[in-house]
């Protein structure tokens, strides 16, 4: 089974070691194609660091993000797709889950799984709170984190395709197209990407032309009701989480929702009951000390490593854990937080050094 992962850049970003060093620590390695339209000459000094694992490069314009991604994918093999933004990276051991279930009797077309949210400091802050197992909700909500979606050549050439004319929505498009195709989805309950979530990113805006985006997928596939609630749903996700304070977006969410997303015992808004599970991650450097700040105060959380040891301590309102066996660059630590308190614990960020 071969992997063709696509690499479209639109301007250079600090994290593209990140990315293609979590690609070349990949088994199986994948096919990697590099498509840059940004001019910028520290893209191409970072592709030159990782020369043997891009299969296909290529510097200069091109008509946007989706026909670079059909660009790659064109010009390298693989069976199973997917594509990276140069600001993602993928977990250690991702490639080779995804390959694995797609390799089982029952042989889904698809396969996705968690990611890992940090901010625009490296830092950690929670998992992408809207990735769900399969269900035709997907017509009416993006269930899907991009980054760590899979899917067979095959079943994609079924579907039509990426469309090209896309520009926010082409994955959601892309994910819907292969569900009404009978395309099969199969979910790992495990962490595959990282991926940056900052104010200026495409995929959180609300712009004229997002909304235009949203609106087409929304009125193609939902019924009537769930068009209202999803078209209500991405504004209110969108004053949520780039508008309001975290705090009063915490409030003012609690009170409107009896439910709330918890991935692991960590839920959307960093609330931890009891325990929470979150594995980490760093590329470029050894990992070999955690600080968590939790809005709520600290004094009463503890953390610690499975994987790795340590003792936690609380310090200027931190909790830090000085991990035993320090992580290689690549390698995940398996964090544990547990809330010793009545009252759930609100983490606020995990910073890595």
């Amino acid at each position: 089974m071969k992997f063709s992962i696509a690499v479209p850049i639109g301007a250079y970003h600090p994290l593209l070691a990140d990315c293609l060093e979590s690609l070349a620590i990949q088994t199986p390695r994948p096919a990697v194609s590099l498509l840059d339209a940004s001019g910028d000459p520290r893209v191409a000094e970072t592709a030159d660091r990782y020369r043997e694992l891009i299969a296909y490069r290529r510097h200069g314009p091109d008509k946007g993000q989706s026909d670079a991604i059909l660009e790659g994918w064109r010009e390298t093999p693989g069976d199973v797709l997917g594509w990276l933004n140069a600001d993602d990276a993928l977990y250690p051991g991702a490639l080779k889950a995804a390959g694995e279930r797609l390799g089982e009797d029952d042989a889904p077309d698809v396969v996705y799984g968690h990611s890992v949210i940090v901010n625009d400091s490296g830092e950690v802050t929670g998992y992408h709170w809207a990735v769900a197992p399969p269900s035709d909700y997907l017509l009416a909500g993006d269930i899907i984190s991009q980054p760590s979606c899979f899917f067979r050549r095959a079943a994609y050439d079924r579907a039509g395709g990426l469309d090209a004319s896309l520009h926010y929505t082409m994955d959601w498009d892309l994910w819907v197209r292969l569900w009404r195709n009978s395309a099969k989805f199969a979910f790992l309950d495990e962490t595959l990407s990282r991926v940056l979530w900052t104010p200026d990113a495409k995929t959180g805006g609300l712009g004229r032309a997002r909304r235009k985006e949203l609106n087409r997928i929304i009125n193609q596939n939902a019924s009537p009701m769930r068009q209202l609630k999803s078209k209500i749903g991405f504004a209110l996700n969108y004053g949520f989480e780039y508008l309001l304070p975290p705090q009063l977006a915490r409030r003012l969410r609690g009170t409107m929702s009896n439910t709330t997303a918890v991935i692991h015992g960590l839920g959307r808004d960093g609330e931890i009951s009891n325990t929470a599970d979150i594995p980490l991650v760093r590329y470029g450097g050894d990992l070999s000390r955690l600080e968590a700040c939790f809005a709520n105060g600290a004094d009463v959380v503890s953390l610690s490593s499975p994987s790795h040891g340590g003792d936690s301590t609380s310090a200027d309102g931190m909790v830090i854990l000085a991990l035993d066996k320090p992580a290689k660059s690549g390698e995940t630590v398996d964090l544990r937080i547990e809330n010793n308190s009545a009252a759930p614990a609100i983490l606020s960020h995990i910073a890595l050094s």
